[in-house]
């Protein structure tokens, strides 16, 4: 069952081609609630096997990401801020947090699964300087898609015991660092009472 499965998978990926990919990944860019892996593992496995290369879709899969991640920051800088002014502690603290940890949690959160695609959202109603946002949310959303590439390369690859051993370990290192940049940022958001910036 589970073979069928990632055969389907890898079938779709490879008729995606890499306009394809940049466009799921722009998709996993915005709030729309889609994993990269489902995308990213199977196309790291063709890259292994010679079907794609995999600096092309290093390249797709990064810029389909920061794509949709300035469609986020747009969408909470133009729209979103308009319908929370009335919230303004709420604001407050958005901005205030953004003054002092926007840049470090710009680059923590596309690392962290399942939160990268909703930092631009508050970056956006921050108004996080542009010059600072592109770069920093860039790398790491390369450094994530190259992560799930390389798993999926290393996989296609080949199959021994060390190099099991050895995606374990970097798996394992991957997640303390993502626990502790959660924790870093749930910390920081939990602080007290805050001066209105509005």
């Amino acid at each position: 069952m589970l073979d069928s499965i990632i055969a389907t998978l890898v079938s779709i990926v490879d008729s995606m081609e890499y306009v394809g990919v940049y466009f799921y990944m722009l998709l996993v860019g915005t709030f729309v609630p889609v994993p990269s892996e489902l995308v990213l593992l199977p196309a790291g496995y063709l890259a292994s096997q010679g079907e794609k290369s995999f600096l092309l879709l290093l390249l797709a899969g990064s810029l389909g990401s920061i794509s949709g991640a300035l469609i986020n920051y747009f969408f909470a800088k133009l729209i979103i801020k308009t319908f929370l002014r009335k919230k303004r502690t709420f604001m407050a603290k958005v901005i205030i947090f953004f003054r002092s940890h926007g840049k470090i949690s710009a680059f923590v959160a596309p690392l962290t699964p399942g939160l990268g695609q909703y930092i631009s959202l508050p970056a956006g109603i921050a108004h996080m300087k542009l010059r600072y946002f592109i770069p920093i949310t860039y790398t790491a959303n390369i450094i994530w898609v190259g992560f799930m590439l390389g798993v999926g390369y290393m996989f296609g690859a080949d199959h021994t015991a060390s190099q099991t051993k050895a995606m374990q370990g970097s798996l394992i290192l991957f997640g303390i660092v993502i626990l502790i940049s959660i924790g870093y940022v749930i910390k920081e958001t939990r602080k007290k009472k805050v001066t209105d910036p509005l």
